[in-house]
């Protein structure tokens, strides 16, 4: 009995681990997909911007911090 008891466990852990990892892959995806996303946008607006003065500043876009377990990604 004290076998079957241990694999539940071990089983219960892994399949908790298993779904940790595949909210934590699926809000990092959706993360870096709102942040490419938001940096083109950035990147375009910036253009002719760019075109009349000093280059060099690349320092159009700051992404949003990112957490993990909040649906997104995002703060």
């Amino acid at each position: 009995m004290k076998n079957k008891a241990q694999a539940s466990i071990e089983f219960s852990i892994g399949l908790i681990i298993a779904i940790l990892f595949l909210i934590i892959t699926c809000n990092l995806f959706v993360w870096l997909n709102y942040c490419l996303v938001r940096r083109q946008v950035a990147y375009e607006g910036s253009r002719l911007e760019a075109a009349h003065s000093n280059p060099g500043n690349a320092d159009f876009y700051t992404p949003p911090k990112l957490s993990i377990f909040t649906p997104g990604g995002r703060k």
